[in-house]
């Protein structure tokens, strides 16, 4: 059976916002002063205490209004159109994408909801990217301001990556091109503008980009697109009465924006009709800020087959699956003996998100709960289907480490005017003074402000932070000083986890990634190695995935030189 969605009883919502407030303050000022205003307000800190312990506390700090009803799965999943592109006049495969205004239907029974997308209303077509193959993608911007887009997880030069320098003007395209050479994975595009990331994201545009090898038909792997080899983008967003997207609405929104509404491939509670037989899924966190402990209903068992940039050497078994926002995995699940059977892709995220942080207002009632996304109904078996490989890869070690660096990520402590209340009164006026130019009049929400650091640097467009060697390896370490757990992706590179606060990570870790959950006081080590060009017209970044901590400091640039 579904899960039913969790639902809270009514409050009052001006003694909730100057909760909030209270808690931003505190934390604007200091951890260490969470209690003692805490306290000023009257408030009882006691465990189980009836008129405000930690647990009501955190519903009434939780920045994300709850449903009061359980959406009812109905309607098929919307698969993105697979796009392979055209052979353009010089022979050259070419893709066109259109960035543009539409209106999409995000759940049964709502109002059209005005969204951006690429190609379409909402999201964009999952590219299929040959490997070894010249390829030219032509991006148009029909929206009436500037923005980029950045491919994700790709090996391709600074000048092709689509970061905060690669700026679309209204009515302009931008010309790519280039030869990825990596690994067969399941990548994926976004808009990157500097301070405007989380908005644009937020509005629609994200799709997948499948680089392809030849390595899934040779495993034997499901394959047909759409039925046993099905993207599941997954993301969080938040309504009016109108049914327009809101972006930011509240001032501790900043510490992450988190939805009510969980839209897989742009929609509420969708179903897949599935054959019996293996069923892979290319699940994307694609959520500015929630993270999703996956798991299947009745606790069944599935495979992890890929992470982030390429195949495991060997499928691991898993009964929950931990992603944070940009991180992506494939998955196996075995139909093969449920023909009329329906089961549910969820979240258990109260068996993990709690314990992330040390702040109640970091976490919402579906944080501390289990919900469903996806209703899978299965149906008659389809020959040929797909099989489940003992191996998948083989990963070659790193060459020898040249050099090491260390970065250290802060939270959102001090600085903003002193912090404080005088602080707080600095991100009112700057989520007030934030233009309203998004799809259906959404706020474009708080950025550019220097919340977040790493090694207590924050974002500044005209600083490099550092140079390296094209050709090179380095091992990374990031060390978590802030009282959140935080994610950390490197732009143009795949890396390889090394070590967990000292220790081997988890099987389901040991392949090739772009992005790395982070938890509060851990330090990660990892190796890459630089095989693209970045300039200092066009550097590579460095930063927090969750979107809005990007948008308010947490990311640095570097360049990749020729020695």
């Amino acid at each position: 059976m579904p899960h039913q969605r969790v639902s809270s009883q009514s409050r009052s919502t001006s003694r909730r916002l100057f909760l909030r407030e209270l808690a931003a303050a505190a934390l604007l000022a200091g951890t260490s002063n969470w209690v003692r205003a805490a306290h000023m307000a009257g408030m009882s800190m006691a465990a189980g205490s009836e008129s405000m312990g930690m647990g009501a506390m955190g519903s009434m700090l939780a920045t994300t209004p709850i449903l009061r009803h359980t959406p009812s799965f109905a309607g098929p999943l919307p698969i993105p159109p697979l796009y392979a592109g055209n052979r353009a006049a010089d022979g050259v495969r070419e893709y066109r994408l259109a960035i543009a205004a539409g209106q999409a239907q995000l759940s049964a029974g709502l109002a059209p909801t005005p969204t951006w997308g690429y190609r379409g209303a909402i999201l964009g077509p999952s590219l299929r990217i040959p490997r070894g193959e010249p390829i030219r993608i032509l991006v148009h911007n029909g929206l009436d301001q500037s923005t980029t887009t950045h491919w994700h997880g790709a090996h391709v030069p600074g000048d092709m990556d689509g970061g905060p320098q690669s700026l679309i003007a209204p009515g302009r395209t931008w010309h790519y091109h280039y030869t990825i050479d990596q690994p067969e994975a399941t990548l994926w595009y976004h808009p990157h503008p500097n301070g405007r990331t989380g908005p644009h994201v937020y509005a629609g545009l994200a799709g997948l980009y499948l680089v392809q090898d030849g390595s899934a038909e040779r495993l034997g792997l499901p394959q047909h697109y759409g039925i046993d080899d099905v993207p599941v983008i997954v993301q969080d967003r938040l309504l009016d009465a109108h049914d327009r997207l809101v972006y930011m609405p509240q001032v501790m929104d900043v510490m992450g924006m988190k939805g009510n509404r969980f839209l897989v491939n742009g929609r509420e509670s969708p179903v897949l009709e599935a054959p019996a037989g293996w069923l892979r899924l290319r699940l994307l966190n694609g959520s500015n800020a929630r993270l999703y402990n996956f798991a299947l209903s009745g606790d069944r068992t599935f495979y992890q087959i890929a992470t982030d940039a390429g195949f495991l050497e060997a499928p691991v078994a898993l009964q929950r699956l931990l992603l944070a926002p940009a991180e992506r995995a494939e998955i196996l699940v075995d139909l093969r003996h449920l023909d009329g059977k329906r089961l549910w892709l969820r979240s258990d995220s109260a068996a993990v998100v709690p314990s992330l942080s040390t702040m109640p207002m970091d976490s919402d009632a579906y944080d501390r709960s289990v919900f469903d996304l996806l209703e899978i109904r299965v149906g008659p078996a389809r020959a040929p289907g797909g099989r489940l490989p003992e191996h998948l890869a083989t990963l070659a070690n790193l060459p020898e480490i040249q050099r090491e660096r260390h970065f250290s990520l802060q939270g959102m402590m001090g600085g903003m005017g002193g912090g404080g209340m005088a602080g707080m009164a600095a991100l009112r006026k700057a989520a007030a003074m934030a233009p309203r130019n998004g799809p259906g009049s959404m706020s474009m929400g708080i950025g550019n402000l220097p919340l977040f650091t790493i090694n207590h640097q924050a974002m500044d467009m005209r600083r490099i932070d550092f140079s390296t060697t094209l050709g090179s390896t380095e091992l990374w370490e990031v060390v978590n000083r802030a009282h959140m757990a935080h994610t950390f992706h490197v732009h143009g590179v795949s890396f390889r986890i090394q070590s967990r606060d000292g220790r081997e990570p988890p099987p389901w870790e040991r392949g090739w990634k772009d992005v790395v959950l982070i938890r509060r006081g851990e330090s990660v080590r990892l190796a890459m190695t630089f095989t693209q060009p970045a300039s200092k017209a066009f550097p590579f970044m460095y930063h927090c995935h969750m979107l809005e901590h990007e948008d308010n400091g947490m990311m640095g640039q570097f360049t990749v030189v020729r020695s």
